[in-house]
């Protein structure tokens, strides 16, 4: 009808998929929004996606397609969860580290930033390509190729160290991913390799000596308030958590509006399990609002 629908279609299609796939459990859904925090730390974090007149048009375009897409899941019934100036990141950080240990998590993202909120009850897996990550693969090359990974904190250095050019975070000159595991595995943290430099044991090797500067020290510091969760700033008391009836009538109307005939064909007999659900986000809303309270 001359309206752009695939962000829509990809969103209800891979999240079907999903649940298709993990019967067993409750789906919630996180949104992002725009990380000023982040942004004030380093003003062009993320900014480089949106640079270009294309760029822009897609962003707006995305926009329009995701109030229908949070529309659309209200009426099915999915929670959904999102805080004004916070990532989706954050909340799922809040999320792992505090929900019951007895509990499984399964997180579906394509971003692997999301690696360290792995756990033993915490999965990654990918709805693009289905892989699937645990905390032991961290040290399975196999797996997480950019590793090996001894445990999440060590995955969150490396990323500090490295920097991730994704999301605009500039890290040490020349040294990759793969490069910081390797240095921070050789001397257990960051903060012994610098002071054996001060000590007067410098390191051999350019990249080495590069991260064994001053220059670069500030950087690191820096780059972990950006990419570790646990930094991040309290949630907003006002944060969003909906899990409403569905609204069938409702859900078929703004299909319809939209042309999205396939959607409602996908859904027909979906519903999430009453008790579990409200179970399911009276945990998670006790966790956000222990968290926007400054305790978590």
């Amino acid at each position: 009808r001359g309206r752009e629908t695939g962000a829509i279609h990809g969103a209800l299609a891979k999240l079907k998929g999903l649940i298709d796939r993990h019967g067993d459990k409750i789906p919630v859904v996180l949104w992002d929004d725009r990380c000023k925090w982040r942004e004030e730390i380093l003003p062009q974090y993320k900014r480089h996606r949106w640079d270009t007149p294309e760029q822009q048009a897609f962003l707006a375009s995305y926009l329009v397609q995701a109030d229908v897409t949070r529309a659309l899941l209200a009426h099915l019934g999915i929670p959904q969860a999102s805080c004004a100036d916070f990532e989706a990141d954050d909340i799922a950080g809040l999320i792992c580290r505090h929900f019951d240990a007895d509990r499984q998590i399964a997180l579906a993202t394509t971003d692997t930033d999301w690696y360290q909120a792995l756990r033993k009850n915490v999965l990654w897996e990918s709805p693009r390509s289905g892989a699937v990550v645990t905390v032991a693969d961290l040290g399975d090359t196999d797996v997480v190729k950019d590793g090996p990974f001894l445990s999440t904190d060590h995955y969150v250095q490396a990323k500090a160290l490295a920097g991730d050019p994704s999301d605009g975070i500039p890290g040490v000159k020349g040294v990759g991913l793969k490069t910081a595991a390797r240095i921070i595995k050789e001397y257990g943290t960051i903060e012994v390799l610098w002071a054996k430099s001060d000590a007067g044991d410098p390191p051999k090797g350019v990249a080495l000596q590069r991260v064994a500067g001053r220059e670069y020290r500030e950087v690191y510091y820096r780059n972990l308030k950006l990419i570790d969760w646990r930094l991040a700033p309290s949630l907003h008391s006002d944060f969003q958590l909906d899990f409403e009836s569905p609204d069938l009538i409702g859900f078929e109307t703004l299909c319809a509006k939209w042309g999205l005939d396939e959607i409602v064909e996908a859904w027909q007999g979906f519903s999430v399990p009453r008790e579990r659900g409200l179970a399911a986000v009276d945990e998670i809303r006790t966790i956000l609002e222990t968290a926007a309270s400054g305790h978590a």
